[in-house]
């Protein structure tokens, strides 16, 4: 029994013994004590730092994609070679192993690894004169090493000079592998799809194949999403905002195509907002089957961000409902004006990037935006974190202040957005050894809790309690982890986590690995040398 526990008991056996008079009013003030002292309970989080190691000059890709009981489980590529590392609790090196892409004088090419079902499976594909297929090989987790031969998933033939594009979805508790084979051609303006579900042991539990039609570019940017009943849904973008679109009532404009009921139900939602421009959108998949739908918008001749919408579709019927747009409040907009944060008309925030989107355990679902500015100072500021409520109406809405200094110049190289960097980085995990990745945040969502975490550096002059203006984060020398620990209510505690000690390695918040419980891995880095950090919180779940 843990110690909480026994105070809350020991509480309420002393609150019987008063006499009736003053019961009420003692139950509520104990009750009051109880609930602060189950809270700074939860503010306990405990580090744990690996011992260091090295990444190669070569190295390209390095990413955690898996855990269990007893490992981690590491993905990398560096020296032209793929190698799977596995990791103690501590995160320190026990084994690698080169993955082998090659069967006589055939080769393949790896295209994702994943940890699903407590197993490893790696996915990989080989192209020929005509074709290309798909095959997934198990890893023993003790060896590294293949467990069994190849298995095919599919083979898609080559049409009209085009190879197929594939593409892979986790659900979020690790149930459910689709897999998503897209042949897309540009001059016929055709897309051909093909989808698998996976269960268990890799087990085929339905398929489909199809073929779209489309104008223009098409669908892409595309964001793929199975959820724990086996539905896909593909968010994509079809059309930008432009300078022509300000005089239609159509702005830029979002499609969802969605898969339930094995497959056998398909359904396509063109999403756009009449009169307002969407500034963010993204998609999750919860435990009924429902896809919960939420975003940014501005208003119409508008460049910031007014508030949010919501929406969700039902599995069975395909229906959308919740249906909701709301704006941010006039005592949310009135902190940033007082923290001298730039607005537009005193109404709509600037810069303002969706950055999350997760369900917790209550049902609620919560939004986090993060403002970036495409400079190198004041780049990645304030959060603005929203809960919704199992209704979409907004339960909640708060400000997390935030000042980070980042050179951004250093994407300009990149093929992608600023404000798809952050995604690209955890999806992938790929290293650029000139790019420091200091800023922005990592998020612990457990998906047993209600409460959330965030931690991203900060300047330790912060922590002065006669610092009377905040400094912006920009030197890891000079920085500590800061932790915001958000409850279901929007209760807001803060903790200094980890300070910068001499000959320690500055911690990259922007590449976290998020397990399904109450904890998470933050690599750190400092040119090639690197360890992990990994913070452990038992959140109360209320």
């Amino acid at each position: 029994m843990n110690n909480h526990f026994k105070y809350n008991i020991f509480i309420m056996k002393w609150i019987n013994r008063i006499n009736n008079g003053k019961r009420l009013k003692l139950l509520f003030v104990f009750a009051i004590i109880i609930i602060v002292f189950n809270v700074s309970n939860a503010q306990k989080i405990d580090i744990v730092k690996s011992d260091f190691d090295y990444n190669y000059s070569s190295t390209t890709v390095h990413k955690i994609f898996g855990h269990d009981r007893d490992y981690f489980y590491v993905i990398k590529f560096t020296k032209n070679q793929y190698y799977i590392e596995k990791l103690d609790n501590n995160l320190n090196l026990v084994k690698t192993e080169p993955i082998k892409l090659h069967e006589g004088f055939r080769t393949f090419d790896l295209e994702t690894i994943v940890h699903f079902h407590n197993e490893i499976y790696m996915l990989s594909s080989h192209r020929r004169f005509n074709n290309i297929s798909l095959y997934y090989t198990k890893i023993n987790k003790e060896t590294l090493l293949a467990d069994t031969t190849r298995v095919e998933i599919a083979k898609i033939g080559f049409i009209k000079g085009n190879w197929a594009d594939f593409h892979f979805a986790l659900s979020r508790k690790e149930t459910k592998l689709a897999v998503i084979c897209r042949t897309k051609l540009s001059l016929s303006k055709v897309q051909f799809n093909e989808y698998y579900v996976f269960g268990k042991d890799m087990e085929l539990l339905w398929t489909k194949k199809d073929m779209i039609d489309f104008k223009g570019q098409g669908p892409r940017d595309n964001k793929y999403i199975v959820d724990e009943k086996g539905n896909i849904s593909i968010l994509s973008l079809l059309k930008r905002a432009s300078i022509i679109s300000v005089f239609r009532d159509v702005k830029n404009v979002y499609t969802i195509y969605r898969y339930t009921h094995n497959g056998e139900f398909f359904q396509e939602y063109p999403i756009t907002l009449i009169n307002r421009y969407i500034r963010g959108l993204k998609i999750i998949g919860t435990d009924s089957g429902d896809l919960v739908c939420a975003g940014l918008y501005s208003e119409i001749f508008r460049a910031g961000v007014r508030g949010t919408f919501f929406f969700r579709i039902d599995p069975d019927n395909g229906r959308i409902y919740d249906n909701t747009a709301q704006e941010f409040n006039e005592e949310m907009i009135g902190r940033l004006i007082a923290g001298k944060e730039p607005v537009i008309a005193d109404e709509e925030l600037i810069k303002y990037v969706m950055t999350d989107l997760v369900l917790r355990d209550n049902g609620k679902i919560i939004l986090i935006a993060e403002q970036l500015f495409e400079q190198t100072y004041d780049t990645y500021n304030n959060l603005i974190v929203t809960c919704f409520d199992t209704t979409g109406q907004v339960y909640w809405t708060n400000v997390i202040p935030k000042n980070q200094d980042f050179n951004i110049n250093l994407l300009k190289n990149e093929e992608i957005e600023p404000e798809e960097y952050r995604d690209y980085v955890i999806e992938t995990g790929s290293i650029k050894m000139e790019i420091e990745n200091y800023c922005s945040y990592a998020l612990m969502a457990p998906v047993d809790k209600n409460s959330i975490v965030l931690f991203f550096n900060d300047h330790i002059k912060n922590l002065a309690e006669n610092n009377k203006k905040t400094k912006n984060f920009n030197q890891p020398r000079r920085s500590y982890i800061q932790a915001v620990i958000i409850d279901e209510y929007g209760n807001i505690n803060k903790k200094a986590v980890a300070k910068w000690k001499k000959k320690a390695l500055y911690p990259v918040p922007m590449r976290y690995y998020d397990t399904l419980h109450d904890t998470i891995v933050i690599p750190a880095f400092k040119g090639r040398k690197y360890n992990y950090y990994k913070l452990t919180t038992e959140l109360y779940k209320e």
